[in-house]
């Protein structure tokens, strides 16, 4: 099944096409126009009225996304589906409606509904999805909601110790890179902070640089260098020598170009590029603050316009591996960076990120999706051509992984809403969770607006300690205590 790419927030980035009366926003999204004759209802009486679910809808063309809701006791005050307000709630003992709208322009109302339709217990429901465009239906589906909290059985940790954590007020941090005693946070919109980790249980903010316009995605320091990725500007260079006094060089393309993820093998910089051309872009840095683009990559056999585009790599012995969302995971030559070629790939999933390491005499790839189901796939890699699927590693469906780090036998996994996983991959057809801690709290302020909440990016460089970016709690520093 294709599903829409951008789940990261909600259904209302699709462009809809509607009736041209908007003096009738509901119409089809209404509750009396959903047809409920085959549910149970009198199941949604043990329905929870509040909280934070996550959403998988199907809709009846194939697609999907995973979404998320808000909840409250009752009424629509402080209420949210996909990301938007609620404007109409009902629910009694055998019914559950919930809609949101929103001006999309001055002459298109979207609105979204969701109907209950049967449920087997206080956290879950499933149900009738509906999109409007002016108060004609677009989009007909079908959803399963369940409301997040702590996996059974489980305490705040286990095997992890938090050492420290630093809020960014007003930002949202979306990835981290340790280098010379430093991290480097990257926080889309606000840009970028630096801070000094001396003591890493008390990280001390030395400096912040906010761009005008632009949205940071990524980050990774080569010497005295640092490269940042960014949705406008692609990749942007900069001197951190002194890093409380960063300088900007310059950046690379000299064009509009969205880059998502950055990887580095020997003077090697490779970029992911989802937009506006599907490709990745390969650059010689053995002058590291001067980049020479060596080529573009466009990775063979990918249908850009299917959504299957480059959102993350990684390299390691002239090998390069490219995330392609619902393409799969690539593996291509790139002993000659001006000239990658294909060499095989894993394609029976959605791919977000990959970690690739040697465990034992075995070149391995940590595959993740990022949806509804996502999991972990250990891949072995040592045949290109013929990439196998060795062992897998899941929490529950409802939360997806974000990104993958491995040092040793080691994987830490972000797992969004259940935190950070430890998992022993020494042996790497079984892989063994050995350590966790759960980050996420429905009380924190900002949830309930997307289904990918939570813990987003991981490092393990390898200094004794863990790195992440949470949602809403900023950077987050582990150490994972494990024997």
């Amino acid at each position: 099944m294709k599903r829409l790419l951008a789940i990261t927030s909600t259904l209302a980035l699709v462009t809809a096409c509607g009736n041209d009366n908007p003096s009738a926003p509901k119409a089809e999204c209404q509750l009396e126009a959903i047809d409920l004759s085959a549910c149970q209802l009198p199941t949604l009486a043990a329905v929870q009225p509040e909280g934070i679910w996550n959403l998988n809808i199907n809709l009846n063309d194939g697609s999907g996304a995973a979404a998320a809701m808000r909840l409250s006791g009752g009424g629509s005050n402080n209420q949210l589906l996909l990301g938007v307000n609620a404007t109409e709630r009902q629910s009694t003992p055998e019914s559950f409606f919930l809609a949101s709208e929103y001006q999309q322009s001055p002459d298109l109302t979207i609105r979204f509904a969701v109907a209950g339709c049967s449920s087997t217990g206080p956290g879950q429901m499933s149900g009738i999805f509906r999109r409007c465009a002016n108060g004609a239906v677009d989009m007909k589906g079908t959803f399963d909601a369940v409301r997040l909290g702590r996996r059974a059985g489980e305490e705040e940790a286990s095997g992890v110790e938090l050492v420290a954590e630093v809020a960014l007020t007003g930002a949202t941090a979306t990835n981290v890179a340790v280098a010379n005693g430093h991290a480097f946070v990257t926080a889309g919109a606000k840009g970028l902070y630096i801070f000094d980790l001396s003591n890493p249980a008390q990280p001390r903010q030395v400096a912040m640089s906010e761009p005008p316009d632009d949205y940071f995605t990524d980050a990774l320091v080569n010497g005295q260098t640092l490269y940042v990725a960014s949705r406008r500007s692609g990749v942007i260079v900069y001197d951190v020598s002194n890093p409380a006094n960063i300088v900007r060089l310059r950046s690379v393309p000299e064009s509009v170009v969205e880059v998502n993820a950055l990887a580095l093998d020997g003077n090697v910089l490779y970029a992911a590029s989802p937009a506006p051309n599907a490709e990745v872009y390969v650059y010689d840095v053995a002058t590291p603050a001067e980049p020479k683009q060596l080529t573009r990559y466009f990775v063979e056999g990918a249908e850009p316009r299917a959504g299957e585009v480059p959102l993350h790599v990684t390299a390691m012995g002239g090998r390069l591996y490219v995330s392609n969302w619902s393409y799969g995971m690539t593996v291509s030559d790139v002993t000659t960076p001006s000239n990658p070629k294909l060499l095989g790939r894993f394609g029976s999933a959605s791919s977000r990120a990959t970690a690739v390491g040697m465990v034992g005499d075995r070149t391995l790839a940590f595959d993740v999706g990022e949806d509804w189901g996502a999991h972990l796939s250990v891949l072995d890699v040592g045949m290109p051509a013929t990439v196998s699927r060795i062992g897998e590693y899941r929490t529950r469906p409802e939360v997806s992984i974000r990104s993958v780090a491995l040092s040793g036998t080691r994987a830490y996994i972000a797992y969004g809403q259940d935190g950070l996983r430890v998992v022993d991959v020494s042996v790497p057809g079984e892989p063994r969770q050995v350590g966790y801690y759960n980050t996420w709290r429905e009380s924190d302020p900002g949830h309930g607006v997307a289904f990918l909440e939570g813990l987003s990016k991981v490092r393990a460089p390898g200094d004794g300690f863990v790195y992440a970016t949470d949602s809403a709690r900023g950077l987050l520093i582990f150490r994972d205590v494990v024997e």
